[in-house]
């Protein structure tokens, strides 16, 4: 049996327009296991394949993917990747580029939090040069991960009494915080983090609903995105 999952990937353009790609996912399932195939998103255009596949084990999720190279016409395993899920959630695939070096990258769903408003992702890199992907091993703190064109970096963002915009960087295999946003009750607060020291940067009022749900580009000067 096969279902179609709509994925809706935002890109940042310069905190005026925001583009939307639409990534049409096809995901097989049959009974206890999700099967996602690409071999056109990835690295070279048709030099590699992914293939992702969830299994429900008693009362353990597990995913695990293979990379596939093309070499002399046969798809060779060039690398075999596992890891477990908290909860059973459907296997659910974006593909974007989180790092600006041109190639695609992945994310799986990995759980959901705040009444659904969370969407909690693992990231998994591609690099080029070690043909390859590297899990960000903690990107599941941080919900609603997306590439910030603006700062070139990634961003997430945090529903709940209020908002939290957080800036990060890549660093190795985890993510770095180095600065946030804050939004509660009509107030918005900005920091910059270095070696975990937050520093308060502007305290303003924001005019409009109070408990709108505001997701911020930047951060000095605070700027709030455009969707």
């Amino acid at each position: 049996m096969k279902f179609l999952f709509l994925v809706i990937l935002f890109t940042n353009c310069k905190n005026e327009t925001q583009n939307i790609k639409l990534n049409f996912v096809n995901i097989s399932r049959n009974d206890n296991l999700d099967k996602f195939i690409d071999s056109t998103n990835f690295g070279l255009k048709g030099n590699y394949k992914l293939e992702i596949t969830q299994k429900k084990i008693d009362s353990s999720i597990n995913v695990n993917f293979i990379l596939f190279k093309k070499i002399k016409q046969k798809w060779i395993n060039i690398q075999d990747y596992n890891l477990n899920k908290c909860c059973e959630i459907p296997l659910i695939t974006e593909f974007s580029d989180f790092n600006n070096d041109g190639f695609n990258d992945f994310t799986i769903h990995f759980a959901t939090a705040g009444r659904g408003a969370n969407d909690i992702r693992k990231l998994f890199l591609f690099s080029n040069n070690t043909e390859s992907f590297l899990e960000i091993k903690n990107s599941d703190l941080y919900p609603n991960l997306r590439y910030n064109k603006k700062l070139d970096c990634i961003d997430a963002f945090s529903v709940y009494a209020g908002t939290t915009t957080t800036f990060l960087k890549i660093k190795n295999d985890s993510l770095v915080e180095f600065a946030r946003v804050d939004f509660m009750d009509g107030k918005i607060k900005s920091y910059s983090i270095e070696k975990e020291k937050e520093t308060k940067l502007k305290t303003k009022v924001r005019i409009g609903e109070i408990h709108e749900i505001v997701r911020f580009s930047n951060y000095n000067p605070i700027e709030e995105s455009i969707d």
